[in-house]
């Protein structure tokens, strides 16, 4: 019997995790079907420590690769802007989610994988328990979701009045709420660093990116933690629901966007990325 084709798997994004990524494919993706087939970087430059083989200079290359499976690590913006032309050729793990808090990219996303019968991947990144989120979701018990995250004011890349905050968390060298409230306006405002919350957004259409409450918070005494609180509360009965609250402290360097361990858990989302048709499918 003949042995099945190595899916060939590019990369968008030659930051901490694409690196990761990279490096994962080159070392352990051949045994497991997996072959890196291209890195592109907004940065091309960056790119110099890659054999030219594996460089794409331009994503108006893409088509003619052949790759099986996109996975961009890099800004929400490349959803938003190739997003549609990717799913027309490959399978798409969108390793920024936040993507979808606009509902524009999220209704043509959804669209473009209708019309091609290619599948858009989530990763949960740093998000725990999210099949219990998402079983909870599609049985109609999930009355709320919160999560909070926790991490050093030097570790955020906040973007409009949200940066300002960061400023005077900073300034005043102490724990300081960023923001509380819905999910769907902060995305924007911090896109590189809420993904996770993104992801629980996903895992739960039921409550989206207006129904899971978000908290943000900035905090100099962990300098090399990311720290990740889940509150999951359920529908009541009779005065008395099931309440669930895990924190996740994922060791991470000092000013990193994304902790170790949410490296590992890309890698498995990425290997969990098989090909599963015209759909929206958490990884």
């Amino acid at each position: 019997m003949e042995a099945p084709r190595s899916r060939r798997v590019g990369i968008l994004g030659y930051g901490q995790l694409g690196q990761f990524l990279a490096q994962q494919l080159l070392a352990r993706g051949p045994p497991l079907g997996l072959t890196l087939a291209w890195v592109w970087a907004r940065d091309g430059a960056s790119l110099e420590g890659l054999p030219p083989a594996l460089r794409l200079p331009d994503l108006g290359l893409l088509p003619s690769t052949g790759v099986d499976l996109v996975v961009e690590v890099a800004h929400p913006c490349l959803a938003q802007e190739h997003g549609e032309d990717i799913l027309r050729h490959a399978d798409f793990m969108l390793g920024s989610p936040t993507a979808l808090a606009d509902p524009e990219t999220e209704r043509r996303l959804q669209e473009a994988v209708i019309r091609g019968g290619h599948t858009l991947y989530v990763p949960r990144g740093a998000l725990w328990g999210c099949g219990d989120i998402a079983r909870m979701d599609q049985e109609g018990t999930l009355a709320a979701l919160k999560v909070t995250m926790t991490k050093s004011p030097q570790s955020f890349r906040a973007q409009g009045w949200l940066r300002e905050r960061v400023a005077a968390a900073v300034a005043s060298g102490t724990r300081t709420v960023l923001y509380e409230g819905p999910l769907r306006p902060l995305c924007p405002l911090a896109p590189n660093n809420v993904n996770t919350m993104a992801a629980a957004a996903v895992a739960a259409p039921g409550l989206g990116f207006d129904g899971v409450t978000a908290c943000l918070v900035a905090d100099p005494s962990v300098p090399d933690w990311h720290v990740v609180e889940v509150e999951v509360t359920s529908v009541g009965d009779k005065g008395r629901c099931l309440s669930v609250t895990s924190i996740r402290r994922n060791p991470a360097g000092p000013g990193a966007v994304t902790g170790s361990a949410t490296l590992g858990s890309f890698w498995s989302s990425l290997q969990a990325c098989t090909g599963h048709g015209g759909c929206v499918r958490l990884c």
